[in-house]
């Protein structure tokens, strides 16, 4: 009876023994409370960012819909004898066939395994055969095309033994992915949908499935869910279009998505509090470029799903539970087949997972990852770490997950129900600039870090960059010798700091001072990156020219009324841009007196006084013997 729907919180009994203050039942659904968060005021409305706030992001599209669009999907297929049906129902369902691409990861036994796409040829030819001849993809394609939409389907094969579980298999094609990018078939505002090799679909599935993007509002929406399984195909579950909703987790090995609620007749797609699950995951494909799976977690299965989500979460993406259910699961089929669970003995050794564990704890400041705070901020912002566009610190807010003590929830609230949107700085060149990463090493390129991101230090970042090299900062961040308390009180405090300007920003001009700050910087580089200067490169490290020439173009920047710089440097007497080049320096730039000095600068300082002294001395007996000399010639 609810006006927009209804959402299940959960059994009072479970959420006490799980350690939530909750009644649980029902509560009615307000889409509006995610952009007010019930308030009434004007001024606490803050909505998630839209194209039509940015129409050039669209790249030449409409602002909705797909026309002109693809849909990529990406299929992992683990000895599964389902993937030629999951492909024959998804061409043969869609309302445009011919705009969708499939990538698939086949880890196969070839001697044993029939290929996907071959046998889906032959299912299309039987499907021919039933209707007389063929006709439209439904119908198994026109007469003579032997195998409809074969040069749509990219099959990557890598064989079982070289399995490596679920995310190796999903970073793989994360990469076939960025390789489409690079070669120029794919776009960031395409759609992107990942999901499993033993699916079904409902009638014009593609079509509605962006229908429901849409309806979310939202240029960083992520559908995701735990799909129902296929016995509901064309059904209206219970008949209040019943759809499972994820909202909670447990802690295993790794943090697990855990007792998966429901929601029934939702007007739209429902935030989230950042939990995605790896059956579903539908998104433009700017998410997938920005976020893909890591592909360093071997043997990982716990553990993948919230990995990902709270990356995309500090990327500026949000997760959506679909109001609708278009994509249907397999279950029975899947999971009595012994051989497509065997990727648990693939090549992969006891220290590869425990590597990937201390990988993902690390990542998530979850008990048992690094304890170095250089190595571990190392690691969070290379290419497969967090996101610079909101914290761990308001991601643990949100969620409601108590990630450094492993408990399910650091306050006891219930946030299955109503959620509102966490504001936060959109990236100054907008929605489809993929960030850059070394192939090597993984570290980020796009640097120095500009003043919007989370990782911004204004004494590595800010104006002169390079001054104090980031190792020296992260140093002295192990010295400190803070309580827990104190450091949670200084988190909090920077978060409501980040909290309170991201809600100042979010909503205004930003978009214009955006794209007037993304020029400069291209300016400053060398015009539209033909023959201009790299900031860094791996070879040669900082071109500190180039970092001089953004330095000003940043001041120029700022006089036109775009502020990068934080307010304490803005005006600040004798801040001005340097005269000659900058130079970067590991000395740690807080701590004064000869005793702190380096041990090779001790040792100069020791032997400039020891010259000085004999340089005296000596000197001096010479002048005695000039003037004995003098006196004994008179």
């Amino acid at each position: 009876k609810a006006k927009y729907g209804s959402i299940f919180l959960g059994n009072p009994k479970n959420l006490e023994r799980d350690g939530y203050d909750s009644t649980g039942g029902n509560v009615d659904y307000d889409p509006a409370y995610e952009c007010t968060g019930g308030s009434t005021d004007p001024a606490d409305k803050h909505c998630p960012f839209q194209l039509s706030q940015s129409p050039d992001d669209a790249m030449g599209h409409d602002l909705t819909g797909w026309e002109d669009r693809l849909l990529h999907v990406n299929l992992p297929s683990y000895r599964d004898p389902l993937c030629p049906r999951t492909l024959k129902y998804l061409f043969t369902k869609a309302k445009r066939p011919f705009d969708i691409r499939v990538r698939v990861l086949q880890q196969n036994v070839p001697s044993e395994d029939p290929g996907c796409l071959e046998e889906y040829c032959k299912m299309m030819e039987d499907l021919r055969r039933e209707n007389g001849g063929g006709g439209t993809t439904a119908q198994g394609g026109p007469e003579g095309d032997e195998c409809p939409h074969a040069d749509q389907v990219f099959i990557h094969a890598i064989h079982a033994k070289d399995a490596a579980g679920p995310t190796y298999a999903r970073g793989l094609l994360g990469a076939d992915i960025r390789k489409a990018y690079d070669e120029n078939v794919l776009s960031p505002q395409d759609f992107c949908m990942s999901t499993d090799s033993h699916m079904d679909f409902e009638p014009e599935w593609d079509q509605r499935m962006v229908d429901m993007w849409d309806q979310a509002e939202n240029e960083y929406a992520v559908l995701s869910t735990y799909v129902a399984d296929i016995v509901q195909l064309g059904q209206n579950l219970n008949g209040v279009h019943e759809v499972p909703h994820l909202c909670m987790v447990t802690f295993t090995s790794q943090v697990r998505t855990h007792a998966t609620k429901c929601a029934r007749n939702l007007s739209k797609p429902k935030l989230t509090n950042a939990i995605w699950g790896a059956g579903l995951s539908f998104s433009k494909c700017h998410a997938e470029l920005k976020v893909p799976v890591d592909p360093h977690t071997p043997g990982v299965f716990d553990g993948e799903e919230f990995n990902r989500a709270a990356r995309f979460w500090t990327y500026g993406y949000d997760i959506y539970t679909p109001n609708r259910v278009w994509v249907l699961h397999d279950y029975p089929g899947s999971q009595h087949n012994p051989k497509t669970s065997g990727w648990g003995h693939g090549s992969f050794s006891n220290a590869d997972l425990k590597n990937s564990h201390y990988r993902l704890n690390t990542i998530l400041d979850v008990p048992g990852g690094e304890k170095k705070y250089e190595k571990a901020l190392a690691l969070k912002q290379s290419k497969y770490g967090l996101g610079d566009r909101r914290s761990l610190d308001q991601l643990i807010q949100f969620s409601g997950i108590d990630l450094r003590h492993k408990k399910v929830t650091i306050d006891g609230e219930n946030r299955c129900g109503n959620l509102q949107w966490v504001p936060f700085i959109e990236n100054p060149k907008g929605v489809n600039c993929i960030p850059k990463f070394d192939d090597i090493t993984e570290e980020p390129l796009d640097l120095p870090y500009e003043k919007t991101s989370v990782w911004y230090d204004p004494r590595v970042d800010g104006i002169g960059a390079g001054m104090v090299a980031r190792q020296a900062v992260g140093s002295e961040e192990e010295d400190r010798t803070e309580s827990e308390g104190e450091r949670a009180a200084a988190a909090k405090a920077a978060h409501e700091k980040h909290r309170a300007e991201a809600e100042k920003l979010a909503g205004s001009s930003l978009h214009e001072e955006h794209a007037a700050l993304a020029a400069a910087l291209l300016e400053a580089e060398g015009g539209d990156g033909g023959g201009g200067h790299v900031l860094y490169s791996r070879e040669g490290g900082f071109n500190r020219d180039a970092i001089s020439n953004v330095a000003a173009a940043a001041i120029k920047a700022e006089e036109g009324g775009v502020h990068i710089f934080p307010p304490l440097l803005r005006g600040a007497p004798g801040l001005g841009i340097p005269k000659g080049r900058f130079f970067s320096s590991t000395v740690k730039m807080t701590k004064h007196g000869v005793e702190h000095l380096p041990v090779p600068v001790k040792l100069s300082v020791l032997a400039m006084v020891l010259g000085l002294c004999f340089a005296i001395i000596a000197s001096g007996g010479v002048r005695q013997k000039r003037k004995a000399e003098s006196m004994k010639s008179g």
